[in-house]
């Protein structure tokens, strides 16, 4: 009832899994820490073996010996499908003889792919097709693998969650090393939905990147980024962006360039026109400029 890949970048030192099933969030059966590596648990998954796996992987000279200490613990093990990724070892899956068909697994360099009740063994082989043939980051590799197998037919029963994460040390809030941790716990298209939102984020990250551009540069390279940002924001139109276009006017202005931040300005009014009069609350008690208060007729 669950397809999902585990993987590593062993360069970057990105660990990872995504997964997607007709149930309800799907991701819970699948944990991974960074530096060390990535797992999934599914079919009649043995949720114990998360926080297990990063117990024994220190000591374990390869994935099987985990495989083998699982299955030692483990009356039910033949219920179990397991996938394992580790920056110290080569991947491993293992499926077993009474999950439900389809099911099955394939590892390749730096992952492994699972799955059970799936439309078919195409399903796999779409993943880690996929996989090998994306280029970019862990993230966008992982998202192409979970595409490719909901396009190959995905789980026999339908869709509800999906799920992505990457962990990287150092990124995310302090202590957590979280670099993406993506989750759609119940929709109607919920990969598509996470397509969607890694669009959006994938903005954000632009918008980010020109901001601390203008931000480190002197004035006319100052300008010129906030100019690549006003042109990439300019079909962006949703209240998503709101805050974008305000920033944009306010560091327009704060370059002297008043005539681009009343222009953002505008876009960010005809985007929302309420908000002219929280513009206009702001110029009476002095924290908006009042140059750009008359140009914009705000206290009309």
């Amino acid at each position: 009832m669950t397809f999902s890949i585990v993987a590593v970048d062993r360069e970057s030192k990105e660990v990872g899994f995504a997964i997607a099933s007709c149930s309800w969030d799907a991701g819970q059966v699948a944990f991974a820490r960074a530096e060390l590596g990535a797992i999934a648990s599914q079919a009649k998954g043995n949720l114990d073996f998360l926080g297990r796996y990063f117990e024994l992987l220190p000591g374990a000279d390869n994935g099987e010996e985990v495989l083998k200490a699982f299955r030692a613990q483990d009356d039910e093990f033949e219920t179990r499908q397991v996938g394992l990724a580790a920056l110290t070892h080569a991947p491993v899956a293992f499926t077993g003889s009474q999950c439900s068909p389809w099911a099955g697994h394939t590892t390749g360099l730096d992952y492994a792919c699972q799955g059970d009740i799936l439309a078919g063994p195409q399903v796999i082989e779409a993943m880690a097709t996929a996989f090998e043939k994306t280029e970019g980051s862990l993230f966008e590799r992982l998202f192409a693998a979970l595409h490719a197998g909901d396009q190959a037919g995905g789980d026999l029963r339908g869709r509800q969650s999906a799920r992505l994460c990457v962990m990287k040390r150092g990124w995310g809030q302090p202590g957590t090393h979280t670099q993406i941790d993506l989750v759609i716990p119940d929709h109607d298209d919920p990969v598509a939905e996470m397509g969607r939102v890694l669009g959006v984020r994938g903005h954000l990250v632009t918008i980010f990147g020109l901001l601390g551009e203008a931000a480190s540069a002197e004035r006319t390279a100052c300008v010129e980024a906030l100019d690549r940002l006003a042109e990439f924001l300019s079909d962006k139109l949703e209240p998503r962006y709101l805050d974008w276009w305000e920033t944009l006017a306010d560091r327009y202005f704060a370059q002297g360039e008043v005539e681009k931040a009343e222009s953002a300005y505008r876009t960010y009014l005809g985007i929302n026109p309420a908000l002219k009069t929280v513009l206009a609350a702001d110029a009476i008690n002095g924290s908006f400029p009042e140059e750009l208060a008359r140009r914009l007729k705000l206290l009309d």
